[in-house]
């Protein structure tokens, strides 16, 4: 009865010293509380609003002339004069520069020869003097000899196209014109006596994503800031959508047109193009209420769930940015959510917070 009565004091004093140890071991927070009761974070939060915004298409792109010919002529010859140095502007349909023509005054000499034999046949024929044969014979030669003087003379001058600036003499008074190509400073093959430029106006060429190209129209306001002119923009418009895309980029070479006055503006310039789109609607937070997570580039905002004691960590991505506030792309984030702004710093997902405040 004794030895029955010492072992139930036994194992009650082993009972007692396990349960001790066990709340001796458990683990606390440096303010003494129970690792297991999460403090609540106090925390500022926003309501999510809906609004209008305009979408800008931004694109980066180089400065060309809107024209370019480097002109020649279809019969090698030497180059007896050239009327505009390098640098003038020559407007449309002027003599540029003047080739030899002693083919040409051959070719004149034996057209008139022709002629006069193709008048006499002529005279005969309605006296039916010859044959219509020989009549034929002699009409289809002088037609031949006509067109011959006429090629002859097209390349003893070069007329310019259209209005532009002579960017380029290649072949100087004096030399022998032929078809050889050269190959330019960036690369390109050319052939030509003279470079002509159109610089008034100027354009750039955008590749357009085919999602995007629907709201582009031709005719359609665009700006352009240059890198060479801070502070300044220029104001250019649509003025070509190609008919076909690029089935490799699925893009489409879009133009817009600068117009450059002054000729201020030079072909090479960089530049940066801005696109307004048609208005739409969408979901903005403050700019401030959004987390990057160290050391990646991953965006979250904390939303506050249906509870309102706890939030949960919401991965977003950038839109456009309007007074502050940038608008979240996808529908996680939806018109009228709470989101934290101030004390997201402290917070994980599922964080029990205590808001404090409320803009």
């Amino acid at each position: 009865m004794y030895a029955r009565k010492a072992t139930s004091v036994l194992t009650m004093a082993s009972l007692t010293m396990l349960i001790g140890m066990t709340i001796a071991c458990k683990p606390k927070k440096d303010n003494g509380q129970e690792a297991g009761d999460e403090a609540a974070v106090p925390v500022t939060v926003v309501q999510a609003e809906q609004s209008v915004y305009t979408p800008v298409l931004r694109f980066s792109g180089t400065a060309e002339e809107s024209k370019k010919a480097s002109l020649g002529t279809a019969i090698p010859g030497r180059v007896e004069k050239i009327h505009y140095a390098k640098g003038s502007y020559v407007p449309k349909g002027a003599l540029i520069a003047e080739m030899s023509d002693e083919m040409m005054m051959q070719a004149q000499i034996e057209n008139d020869a022709i002629k006069r034999d193709f008048e006499r046949i002529s005279r005969l024929r309605e006296k039916e003097s010859v044959s219509k044969m020989d009549y034929d014979h002699v009409k289809a030669k002088y037609e031949a000899s006509m067109a011959k003087v006429a090629l002859l003379k097209k390349n003893t001058s070069i007329i310019a196209p259209f209005s532009g600036i002579v960017t380029n003499i290649l072949v100087n008074e004096g030399e022998t014109y032929t078809f050889n190509p050269s190959i330019t400073d960036n690369f390109k093959v050319e052939n030509g006596i003279v470079e002509l430029r159109q610089l008034n106006p100027l354009k750039v060429v955008l590749e357009i994503n085919e999602k995007e190209l629907g709201y582009i129209k031709s005719g359609q306001s665009v700006l352009i800031a240059f890198d060479a002119q801070p502070g300044d923009t220029v104001k250019g418009k649509i003025s070509y959508i190609p008919p076909v895309l690029s089935a490799m980029t699925r893009t489409a070479s879009v133009e817009v047109s600068i117009p450059n006055d002054g000729l201020k503006l030079k072909p090479g310039m960089y530049c940066n193009v801005s696109i307004e789109m048609p208005k739409r609607t969408g979901v903005f937070v403050p700019l401030n209420s959004i987390f990057r997570l160290a050391g990646t580039a991953e965006e979250y905002v904390f939303k506050v769930n249906e509870d309102g004691s706890t939030v949960s960590r919401i991965p977003v991505v950038r839109g456009e940015i309007n007074s502050g506030n940038v608008r979240i792309e996808g529908d996680e984030i939806r018109d009228g959510d709470m989101i934290v702004s101030d004390g997201k710093n402290k917070l994980n997902d599922g964080s029990k917070i205590n808001i404090v405040k409320k803009k």
